[in-house]
């Protein structure tokens, strides 16, 4: 069969195209670093790459899940350690007024101090993070606690409805963790509802009615009351301890799985740099030899053409 000189400029520009392709493929590999640039290229490597990032959402998701519990948590044992002190404080005022040397102008002034004790409690209940109410539990907007400052002895109230319900976050498949507790656990209740008044609040405003009654013996039966009130108040901080020893731990193992997908996804996907700068060298020293020996023969071909 005749070859004609249409068949053979066919034939080689699909050459050059071919050999083009392979020069952008190696060029391609050189400034992305990436063995592939299209699943198609290395299917085997590429289903790996895509279920890696996969399980890399969502680890990321829960690192930022693990990362706003451990913001609440952190905030509320600070709110707790505040309160512990502000407890021992009540108490220590109570023990001072329940013996003999207390006088009725002792218990009045006493009565102002723990006045404030009770405001700076119920502005920890109200304390926020970004725009929700930290103890405010399911209902957030809302602050948890007011505190009514016209009567000698300051008294509180409680939101309608009251704070409450366990807000928690996924950090891990079907692993859920509470960020903090709610502020009817952490501060107690008003009795308004038909439920006795109780909690820190409720021992704090109880103190310092008794104290403006002037009786020792109400201040007396309060003690009781504040002992444990800071009970729980150590009780709550042991278990967000808890939760913020759980969320190091996630977080270190969090980083530890990240690691691993990424490099596995760098042993998937990613090119040795040395191997393709001499693999495009080579691919371009072959297209532009292609290139002069074509020169050379189209040159021949024309002029046994022309003579």
């Amino acid at each position: 069969m005749r070859i004609s000189d249409r068949m053979n400029t066919t034939a080689t520009i699909t050459n050059f195209a071919q050999l083009r392709d392979q020069v952008d493929a190696a060029q391609t590999q050189v400034s992305s670093g990436l063995s592939f640039s299209e699943a198609s290229q290395n299917p085997t490597a590429a289903a790996g790459v895509m279920q890696n990032n996969t399980q890399l959402n969502a680890l990321a998701q829960y690192q930022k899940n693990a990362d706003t519990a451990t913001r609440r948590v952190n905030l509320e044992e600070s709110v707790l350690d505040q309160m512990n002190t502000l407890l021992t404080n009540a108490q220590q005022l109570a023990m001072s007024q329940a013996t003999a040397t207390a006088t009725p102008a002792t218990m009045q002034t006493t009565a102002q101090q723990v006045n404030q004790l009770l405001a700076q409690a119920v502005q920890l209940s109200n304390t926020k993070d970004g725009s929700e109410y930290l103890f405010g539990g399911t209902n957030s907007g809302t602050a948890p606690f007011t505190v009514n400052t016209s009567e000698a002895a300051y008294t509180f109230s409680a939101a309608s409805p009251p704070a409450s319900g366990e807000r928690q976050v996924e950090i891990a498949p079907s692993q859920l963790i509470p960020t903090n507790h709610d502020g009817t656990q952490v501060f107690g209740t008003d009795g308004s509802r038909g439920v006795p008044a109780s909690g820190a609040l409720a021992s704090l405003a109880n103190l310092a009615a008794a104290l403006q009654s002037g009786s020792q013996g109400a201040v007396t039966n309060t003690l009781t009351d504040l002992d444990n009130q800071l009970t729980n108040v150590q009780s709550l901080t042991g278990q967000t301890g808890a939760w913020a020893n759980r969320l190091e731990i996630t977080g270190s193992n969090i980083t530890a799985f990240t690691n691993q997908l990424t490099t596995s996804n760098a042993t998937l996907q990613d090119v040795d740099i040395e191997t393709a700068m001499t693999n495009l060298t080579g691919r371009q020293t072959a297209y532009q030899a292609a290139m002069a020996a074509t020169s050379r023969v189209m040159g021949l071909s024309l002029a046994n053409y022309l003579t």
